[in-house]
């Protein structure tokens, strides 16, 4: 008999091709489709006597962990701020991550997002759909000065792409000492600055922002780093920088940016994740769609047929592992 493995429905039609061929094949999983919303899911979990799910991004607060006590929630993705950590050590469910599977896709959709802003592709792109032929001015990427906020795989592989492919100035912003960043590659200082064309690597945000023409994000989201870019922050954003987010929503104040951006503070911003998603204003006068110069995307940044194929693989062997109760080799968050 077959264990079943719920998985919400945004998320099996990503890894539809895995999923079916698992469900179809020799395999102990018996893939379902189900819905995300928290109290369905928790009443198929109940139903089906469950004890692995697969969820997105999906915020979940309350009915599912008891009803999912003892078992797995597998993350089909990285971040994990939608799943309570104090609920799931109270009910003992352990949640699995897919580090490093969708490293690849939201780095290129960074890049993208970068010279989509410097040659003002989505502007003159919606005139042109409204038969306006103005040409713009945009700018090179060459030596132009990027701050990547957040050094983990994801900042690293764009400080990698951009400085080796485009030329610009790199300093990366990271709470974790450089010594630290370096050790855990088993590099010296040198060659771990060398090795992602890094000019610095710094603690002190406030100056970095004062130098930077481009700031890409890429920190994770929690209690910490909640609305890290603010009021305060933005008023130190060298005047005409452009702003990248392909992290979480969460780590910008919306209100914030709003403003940066309509006082010219910002020549523009590209934000893949926002602090609603689905994307609703943060209040009716900052409704970032309203701005010319912001370009959105419906968080795409990992959404592609190679990272959702590595994701869903991921994700079951997570739920082999769990029901075979080999809990060292999970990629395991909580």
């Amino acid at each position: 008999m077959k264990t079943p493995v719920l998985v919400t429905a945004k998320e099996y039609e990503k890894g539809r091709d895995i999923f079916v061929e698992t469900f179809d094949g020799a395999d102990a999983l018996e893939i379902q489709p189900a819905e995300a919303g928290e109290s369905v899911l928790a009443e198929r979990v109940r139903q089906t006597a469950a004890r692995m799910v697969i969820v997105g991004v999906d915020r979940y607060c309350g009915e599912l962990y008891p009803a999912l006590a003892g078992g797995l929630i597998a993350r089909f993705g990285v971040g994990y701020d939608g799943i309570d950590r104090k609920l799931c050590l109270e009910h003992k469910i352990v949640v699995t991550s897919t580090p490093g599977a969708l490293t690849r896709s939201v780095t290129e959709h960074a890049i993208w997002l970068m010279g989509c802003l410097a040659r003002n592709v989505a502007r003159t792109d919606r005139r042109m759909h409204q038969n306006d032929y103005r040409p713009e001015c945009g700018e090179e990427l060459f030596e132009k000065n990027l701050l990547i906020v957040g050094f983990g795989q994801i900042g690293r592989d764009v400080a990698r792409i951009a400085g080796g492919a485009f030329g610009v100035t790199i300093r990366a912003f990271d709470c974790a000492p450089l010594t630290e960043a370096a050790g855990a590659e088993g590099l010296d200082l040198a060659d771990f600055l060398k090795k992602y064309h890094l000019q610095t690597y710094t603690a002190d945000i406030e100056p970095a922002l004062a130098w930077a023409n481009i700031v890409s994000v890429h920190m994770a989201a929690n209690d910490q780093t909640r609305h890290f870019f603010n009021n305060s922050l933005f008023g130190c954003f060298r005047k005409g920088a452009m702003f990248i987010n392909t992290s979480r929503g969460s780590v910008v104040d919306e209100r914030a940016l709003y403003h940066a951006l309509s006082d010219g503070r910002l020549a523009g911003a590209a934000l893949d994740v926002f602090e609603n998603e689905p994307y609703r204003p943060v209040s009716p006068d900052c409704d970032l769609r309203k701005l010319e110069n912001v370009v959105l995307t419906p968080h795409i940044g990992s959404n592609t047929s190679a990272s959702n194929r590595r994701m869903a693989s991921m994700c079951l062997e997570n739920c082999r592992n769990f029901l075979a109760g080999k809990l060292d080799r999970l990629t395991r968050v909580i």
